[in-house]
């Protein structure tokens, strides 16, 4: 009799195991599940990281070119009003004369 209740015991630690082992490899299925997900996420997160890095790379060099332009534009912009400065300046200076000499009567 007590080898049939070594052999009953057993055979419930079998199954107990057998249970345990089951749940295990669901949990285990489970947890690869999860693994895949997130790193199919974390492969999306490094595109959408690399792309935006990319992005502000794009716009900080278009920035600095808008920058050299509207400093170019300032230069040339200068550049053109000393020029126009010069012929204002005699026109003035001539209407001021015709002005003096006609005794500033209109």
């Amino acid at each position: 009799m007590d080898m049939e209740k070594t052999m009953e015991f057993i055979i419930e630690q079998q199954a107990r195991h057998a249970t345990a082992i089951q749940q295990i490899d669901e949990r285990m299925a489970r947890a690869e599940g999860f693994i895949e997900a997130n790193s199919g996420m974390i492969r999306q997160l490094v595109d959408v990281s690399m792309s935006l890095a990319r992005h502000a790379q794009d716009t900080d060099r278009f920035i600095r070119e808008l920058r050299e332009a509207q400093a170019q534009s300032h230069r040339e912009l200068r550049e053109a009003q000393a020029h126009s400065d010069r012929p204002l300046d005699a026109l003035i200076d001539v209407v001021e004369k015709l002005t003096r000499r006609d005794g500033g009567a209109a």
